[in-house]
């Protein structure tokens, strides 16, 4: 069933009061943000902020590592009860789903990366991952897009010269290949940074909101952050 309005909030409540495991979802291959460590665990400063919302809202938290254009999906039909993983906050994504507190800054710009000589992005062929920010960007700029399911899909179509650029937060990937290079920049506007619930489940935006406000106000964000970077 979907999650919705105050059958959501009903569910979650249920969840809360039977202390039953708080789902969370994220894509984890963008260290230092969220990634899979030697253990196969997940981990970054994304987890540790998440493992700290857990536990200063009294929450028992699972997780679960997709693909990102599962998450939204995820999230709006019940499959997840929260979602994060370099979640840009946006108005269209804002009619979809209840996002809390932003916990990081919007980023500036982004890069699109390829080969040296590399045409021009409104003259090149496009390669995003699905789901994202840069992939909607790109789409409403009338470029020639190709949509892959995970940044290593999107490297490895680059390559191979199947597309020209590469638009997105790839920076781990691209650290690996000497031949592939950050060409251009693009400003794709969003609100920062933050975790996101089904439309109407206050009864866990709420606590989540109040944990992330308090980590906010006592320097433990950017203490993460620090660790980290």
């Amino acid at each position: 069933m979907a999650c919705s309005g105050t059958i959501a909030a009903a569910g979650i409540a249920l969840v809360l009061a039977s202390a039953e495991p708080v789902r969370f979802a994220t894509e984890a291959p963008f260290p230092p943000y969220s990634f899979v460590d030697a253990q196969g665990a997940i981990t970054g400063i994304e987890r540790g902020v998440a493992d700290e919302v857990c536990r200063r809202a009294n929450l028992t938290c699972e997780w679960q590592n997709v693909q990102f254009d599962r998450l939204i999906p995820g999230v709006m039909s019940g499959e997840f009860d929260v979602i994060l993983g370099g979640l840009a906050v946006t108005p269209d994504r804002m009619a979809l789903v209840d996002f809390t507190l932003p916990y990081n800054k919007a980023e500036e710009v982004d890069q699109l990366y390829g080969k040296t000589g590399a045409p021009a992005p409104d003259q090149a062929r496009v390669g995003v991952q699905s789901g994202t920010i840069q992939a909607a960007h790109a789409r409403d700029l009338g470029w020639q897009v190709t949509s892959y399911g995970t940044p290593a899909a999107v490297i490895a179509a680059l390559k191979a010269g199947r597309i020209d650029l590469a638009f997105g937060s790839f920076d781990a990937e691209i650290a690996a290949e000497p031949m592939l290079f950050a060409l251009y920049q693009e400003d794709v506007p969003d609100l920062g940074t933050a975790m996101a619930v089904c439309r109407g489940n206050t009864a866990l935006l709420d606590p989540i909101n109040a944990a992330l406000q308090s980590m906010i106000d006592d320097g433990t964000i950017d203490e993460f952050t620090a660790r980290w970077l």
